[in-house]
């Protein structure tokens, strides 16, 4: 008789979750997601209702991301994902098209590994400030200022 276990990893590692038949070979596909966590370059403050957009470096799929009050946004890793790249934008509202923010990440268009950022968390160099951050396991930090309002926001 098979019993189904299921051990919900949510609690203690909240970006995995693992699902499995007793007497069962363990199966190979985890749920992964990774939390965004904008924040405001020169502040070190959280930046909410921002979008980043994840390009998946197998798959031309892209996930686009908002944040939320605390400027934290998830998003699920595709089957077999194992790299990608964060970008800024779209825009929100009716030109998504524009600028949406200023990007501050050092090396933008590198590919950051998955695992490193489910096992260690990420966060790459500030260039527009001196502010640092720690990023738990599971978690990778976007810096971002806004436009200031003599720039032009067209791409």
């Amino acid at each position: 008789m098979k019993i189904a276990l299921c051990l919900p990893l949510l609690i203690a590692v909240p970006h995995l979750a693992y699902c499995q038949r007793a007497n069962e070979k363990p199966s190979h596909r985890l749920v992964q997601t990774i939390i965004v966590r904008l924040l405001n370059a020169k502040t070190g403050k959280p930046m909410n209702d921002k979008m980043v957009t994840f390009k998946w470096e197998r798959q031309w799929k892209r996930s686009e991301v908002r944040s939320d009050q605390q400027g934290l946004g998830t998003v699920e890793v595709p089957t077999g994902e194992e790299e990608f790249t964060l970008l800024a934008g779209p825009k929100i509202g009716k030109d998504p098209y524009r600028i949406p923010y200023l990007d501050c990440n050092e090396r933008r268009d590198t590919f950051i590994q998955v695992s490193l950022v489910i096992e260690k968390g990420y966060v790459p160099q500030n260039t527009c400030g001196e502010r640092s951050a720690i990023a738990h396991p599971g978690e990778i930090v976007f810096w971002l200022l806004p436009l200031p309002s003599w720039m032009p926001d067209m791409q």
